[in-house]
């Protein structure tokens, strides 16, 4: 198994409000991938989505090792959301240039050929197996409630104005619901944790088809990036690939 991540600002943001992590020595727990995408004024968003991780890495180093084992991990990883969103908001709060600060946060953990995985905001989690994309994430987003109510199809919240408007994030309220995954993977499967920059600029097909085409990580995320730099580039483009190859 091998991992590689990248973050760009975009050809048309002046600073990245992004940020990727995939750990090393630093965490208690290997194979650990994060994407974050912060949002606030001034530079906010970037102390959001930097600060959650470091938060996050702070509360998984001061577990014990029970706490981190397969069965009671998903459990922790909530909780650690839970402090992030708790800290994060604090700081908000006694900041008046962090006010309204905030981020995604999806978080993907690898144990045993399992993924676990926390997610709130829009920034995406997907698995590639056997030729076939599936989205395992649910973007809280406007446009996906809609979706939801029947109010809107897929295809219509594609398009639709709003469709950047989030309903969840990690330090914009006092509390926060974070959704949970699990899902097994096999040798060859490739997964991507991505913010909205890629999602938003790129088709589900033309993510299978940089997939397909094959190469090492490093090249489909810069695959990735240009093509949605090529469609725009309009926002922090942020995106990690686990390579089960």
């Amino acid at each position: 198994m091998y991992a590689a991540g990248k973050s760009v600002t975009g050809l048309l943001r002046k600073n990245n409000e992004d940020s990727i992590y995939i750990s090393d020595n630093d965490c208690k727990l290997k194979y650990v991938y994060i994407v974050a995408d912060g949002m606030g004024g001034h530079k906010a968003g970037e102390v959001a989505s930097r600060y959650s991780i470091e938060i996050f890495k702070e509360f998984i180093n001061s577990r014990s090792d029970e706490e981190l084992e397969e069965e009671n991990i998903l459990d922790t990883l909530v909780e650690a959301v839970s402090i992030c969103n708790r800290k994060l908001y604090e700081k908000s709060v006694q900041y008046e240039t962090l006010e309204g600060m905030g981020t995604t946060f999806t978080c993907a953990v690898l144990k045993n050929n399992s993924l676990y995985a926390v997610h709130v905001g829009d920034s995406r989690a997907y698995i590639f197996s056997k030729g076939s994309l599936r989205q395992i994430t649910r973007d809280h987003s406007f446009v996906m409630e809609m979706v939801k109510q029947g109010k809107l199809t897929l295809e219509e919240a594609e398009r639709h104005p709003n469709k950047n408007v989030i309903t969840r994030a990690v330090g914009s309220e006092k509390t926060v619901l974070a959704d949970t995954v699990i899902e097994k993977l096999s040798t060859g499967d490739l997964v991507l944790l991505c913010s909205d920059g890629l999602t938003n600029m790129v088709s589900d097909k033309k993510i299978t088809e940089v997939f397909e085409s094959g190469g090492s990580a490093e090249l489909m995320l810069d695959r990735l990036i240009d093509a949605a730099n090529d469609m725009g580039g309009n926002d922090n483009i942020s995106a990690v690939i686990i390579d089960m190859r």
